[in-house]
């Protein structure tokens, strides 16, 4: 998990500690002598080392990488990433600002930037910059087929990733020696994007646009409460969970306020509001996926399989007005209709207490940081009680993933500063960013951290979804806009073609970081 927290227990623990260590002074302090119990209560949480019986939990010690002890002379390390303000319109302003850091300001993200970049710097004898472009994925282009080794690394927009991944832009992971994927600032999560056993894209604790990317769902503690709902975050740690326990809760809420007998998004109130793309959200959060891959690491379209199709029939009915009343597809809205955009519709309803769950990117809930009710995160759903785990989807569109161009030239000092980087950010940004969306007034609960701990512990990339072989991802995303349930003779339709963009996906891979 990328969060780390005190337990409560430990915090126990220490007050009962310190009140032993007091009477032993004073009973040592009667007799003339002198015994001591040295505590390490450093602030930093996971350097906190504190004497306790073996069956205590023990604060968790801050993790060291496995790098040598080198200087590089003054270099100038260079990100390549997006320009800011380039994302949807659905978007808070995307910036990278997990990158770079001018000066401390206050800002937590900033100065935990601005901190882990100095100490990096200082360490290695480099100096950090980011240059940035409204489009990227063509500078990469240019400087690489140049053989320029103008920048060491580049994040990268997940729609962008197959033009960058098969034009044969990026280093293969394997050629990056101080990489080690096996330690806890790198997130498993993104090994399914890798084909044929080739690798070219990493995720971690040095980027927070891929959380900021993270579908969950958000709901209106205050409404629930009026409705006499019991908040939903017990259901989620006992793992029940389930799109049948939001259908139901769902459905309660949908109110026509205007007495008009219709349900408008401009005056009455709805139980989800959702878009196109929460129909794949929620097969993966159901433990499905448009692709899986073989035994070989060879992808294969999988979202025709029976369980799958289970799950996509549930989530329909949790997402189609015509079967559930409560539901508001905000992409529905007319974008032209005097001043009304999906924007201030998607915004709006939940703003004003006229809804009771949310689909959101994470990044979305600082734009309610402004609003009068109080609301909690929770993950999106699981298909049933049985289903092991939770599953929370990188969105395709807005997530980013980091690479390291084919042209850089010193692949031993890049792979050592971004492993440097990426471990020092588990104990500076990614606690900033836990205090950047939990420091809320409708918000701050000790659920929503844990929340937040399964949420981002369970993140799903979907292959398909990324790749979008034969335009499945497009074409989910119409077919939820039209309410369209025949997605078996959709495949049927398009299976021809979901073999071949796999089969060319396949050929360029082979052939990929020779």
């Amino acid at each position: 998990m990328k969060n780390r927290k005190i337990n409560i227990l430990k915090i126990l623990s220490l007050v009962l500690t310190a009140t032993m260590v007091f009477g032993i002074l004073i009973s040592c302090a009667d007799n003339n002598t002198t015994d001591t119990n040295t505590v390490n209560n450093s602030n930093n949480n996971d350097n906190a080392e504190v004497n306790q019986d073996d069956d205590e939990p023990k604060a968790e010690e801050k993790i060291l990488p496995d790098l040598p002890e080198i200087t590089f002379d003054g270099y100038l390390f260079t990100f390549l990433s997006h320009a800011e303000g380039t994302a949807g319109w659905d978007w808070v302003t995307n910036d990278p600002r997990e990158l770079v850091a001018e000066e401390e300001t206050g800002e937590p993200i900033n100065d935990s930037v601005y901190k882990r970049n100095t100490m990096i710097e200082e360490k290695y004898g480099i100096e950090l910059r980011m240059i940035t472009n409204t489009d990227e994925p063509a500078v990469l282009r240019r400087t690489v087929n140049a053989g320029d080794d103008a920048y060491d690394a580049v994040i990268i927009y997940n729609n962008n990733v197959p033009g960058v991944v098969t034009n044969d832009l990026l280093t293969e992971i394997s050629y990056l020696p101080h990489l080690d994927l096996n330690k806890p600032w790198w997130d498993p999560a993104v090994n399914s994007m890798s084909v044929a056993n080739k690798q070219f894209l990493l995720a971690g604790d040095l980027l927070i646009l891929d959380n900021e990317a993270t579908n969950a769902i958000i709901f209106n503690k205050d409404l629930m409460a009026a409705l006499g709902l019991e908040l939903p975050y017990n259901l989620v740690k006992e793992g029940k969970w389930t799109m049948d326990r939001m259908l139901e809760m769902s459905r309660g809420a949908e109110l026509d306020l205007n007495g008009d007998g219709v349900l408008s998004y401009n005056d009455d109130r709805f139980g989800f509001i959702t878009f196109n793309d929460t129909l794949q959200a929620l097969l993966v959060a159901g433990g499905g996926a448009f692709s899986q891959k073989d035994s070989n690491d060879i992808p294969y379209m999988s979202f025709i399989e029976p369980r799958n199709i289970n799950v996509l029939e549930k989530a329909m009915d949790l997402m189609y007005p015509n079967s559930n009343t409560s539901v508001f597809n905000v992409q529905s809205v007319d974008a032209g209709a005097g001043n009304v955009t999906w924007m201030r519709a998607y915004y709006d309803t939940f703003e004003e207490s006229r809804a009771l769950f949310m689909w959101i990117r994470m990044r979305v809930v600082e734009v309610f940081r402004g609003m009068e009710a109080n609301f909690g995160i929770i993950p999106m759903p699981k298909y049933d009680e049985e289903q092991p785990n939770y599953h929370s989807l990188v969105n395709p569109y807005t997530g980013v993933l980091l690479g390291v161009p084919k042209s850089a030239s010193d692949l031993n000092r890049t792979s050592i500063i971004l492993e440097a980087l990426s471990a020092e950010s588990r104990y500076t940004l990614q606690p900033a960013y836990y205090d950047i969306v939990l420091d809320r007034k409708f918000i701050r609960d000790e659920e929503s951290s844990e929340m937040l701990d399964i949420i981002f512990s369970t993140r799903v990339y979907d292959i398909g979804g990324v790749y979008s072989f034969g335009s499945v991802f497009a074409d989910f995303n119409s077919m939820a806009s039209n309410q369209d349930r025949n997605v078996m003779s959709y495949y049927e339709r398009r299976e021809g073609q979901f073999i071949r963009a796999i089969e060319r996906l396949v050929e360029n891979f082979e052939r990929l970081g020779d």
